[in-house]
């Protein structure tokens, strides 16, 4: 299930940015937010053996973990899982740019490390913070 909070604004700000986007920067950032996305998603199901709900609002894209009750480990895991595809995306970028360098690469291995570093800043609902207090007890 997907909640959508705002979905007037949200939709109307994607359709404008997707509208003047010549270069492809929104549709690259995000693609590297799915991807983001997906590891958390991928993290999810395998520990709940569920689909989760997602809510996207004009903030970004949240995983509401409702009742579900997870152990310290697997929440770290899961807050870890969507900065690690990201990074591992951004890995990938780097190999392939050595076999065939192009602007859409180097963007696209440039914004999987932002993605994934601010996320891994351990500050407010970032998944950093989530990941220092599952596996620090901060």
């Amino acid at each position: 299930m997907i909640r959508l909070r705002q979905p007037e604004v949200l939709l109307l700000g994607l359709w404008f940015g997707l509208m003047h986007d010549p270069l492809g920067v929104l549709r690259i950032s995000l693609l590297c937010s799915l991807l983001h996305e997906s590891g958390h998603i991928a993290a999810w199901v395998i520990f709940t053996r569920t689909l989760p709900v997602l809510e996207l609002s004009p903030g970004g894209i949240g995983l509401c973990l409702g009742n579900a009750r997870l152990s310290p480990c697997k929440e770290g895991v899961l807050a870890a899982a969507g900065p690690s595809v990201n990074l591992i995306a951004a890995g990938a970028a780097y190999l392939w740019m050595h076999q065939s360098a192009s602007y859409w690469g180097w963007f696209f291995l440039g914004t999987n490390l932002l993605v994934g570093g601010f996320n891994l800043l351990p500050v407010g609902p970032l998944d950093g913070k989530r990941i220092w207090n599952n596996f620090f007890g901060g």
